[in-house]
Parts: structure tokens; C-alpha cells; sequence
């Protein structure tokens, strides 16, 4: 699968120089793109962009092992609500579930019809959580997303 990249931001991950753990401002986004997040995407676009999300399949294909790995209470529902990716209803909903499992499985699959950006920050909240396996999943993702 190949991405459409500018090269002074990514419009995949909206890659803003400090999301993959670099401390380099110059560095590169797994999609190749680095710099700032596009702010030129129009509404229109970004609507368009949540419906045809290439993260969407990202997060189908790592979907069992997402859902049996991430502990959303574990950091990443917080994390997620307070950048306002996810709102207090979602996250209320999310929290009234039995299960860690159907906690992270609720988030999955309501994560694609957040904003645009919302993949990048799931990254993001994976990538600050304490959890090694977090950080690893993380990878994989971007992995992933990059390879298609």
C-alpha cells in the first residue's frame, strides 16, 4: 500500500517531528514525511479522510492482538480523552464495559470514526504508556500502516 506524502508533513499520521520516540526534529515519520501536521486539510477532506481510512485496516489487521494486549484503562483512554480524540460519552461507554477485552474492542471500533488525526494520537498514547507491550504494539502499527 503506498501513501501519498508531502514532504514536510506526513498526511497519513499527520507526523509532527515527535510522535515515533525521535528527539530530532528532522526526523522521518514511517511514511517518509516529516515537519509539522498539515494544516491545510479542509473539513471536506478530513471528512472524506475518516471514511476512507487506510488506519482503519491497520487497526482490522492487528485487531485480535490488539484487543488481547492493550489495557485501555491502562493510560491509553485517558490519554485519548484528553486530547479530546474521544468524548466523555465514548469514554463513558468504553469504562461501563465487563471486560478489559470489550473495553479495548469498543475503542477499536469506534477509533475510526474519531477525527483524522485520531490513529496518530492512538500511536501516541500506546508509545507514553508505561506498558513495554504498548510501545511494541505501537511499532507494529506504524509497521504495518507503512508496509500495507
Amino acid at each position: 500500500m503506498s501513501f501519498p506524502v508531502d514532504r514536510s508533513s506526513c498526511s497519513v499520521c499527520n507526523f509532527n517531528g515527535s510522535i515515533h520516540g525521535s528527539s530530532s526534529s528532522s526526523s522521518l515519520c514511517s511514511h517518509g514525511g516529516s515537519g509539522s501536521i498539515n494544516t491545510a486539510v479542509t473539513s471536506a477532506s478530513a471528512s472524506s479522510t475518516q471514511k476512507s481510512d487506510p488506519h482503519r485496516s491497520v487497526l482490522l489487521q492487528c485487531y485480535v492482538e490488539l484487543k488481547s494486549s492493550v489495557n485501555v484503562e491502562d493510560h491509553v483512554l485517558d490519554y485519548l480523552y484528553s486530547k479530546s480524540v474521544i468524548s466523555k460519552p465514548l469514554r463513558d461507554r468504553i469504562r461501563d464495559c465487563a471486560t478489559p477485552e470489550s473495553r479495548t474492542g469498543l475503542l477499536l471500533d469506534e477509533l475510526p470514526s474519531c477525527r483524522a488525526s485520531a490513529f496518530r494520537e492512538f500511536i501516541e498514547a500506546l508509545n507514553a504508556s508505561k506498558v513495554t507491550a504498548h510501545q511494541k504494539l505501537a511499532k507494529k502499527l506504524l509497521e504495518v500502516a507503512e508496509n500495507g
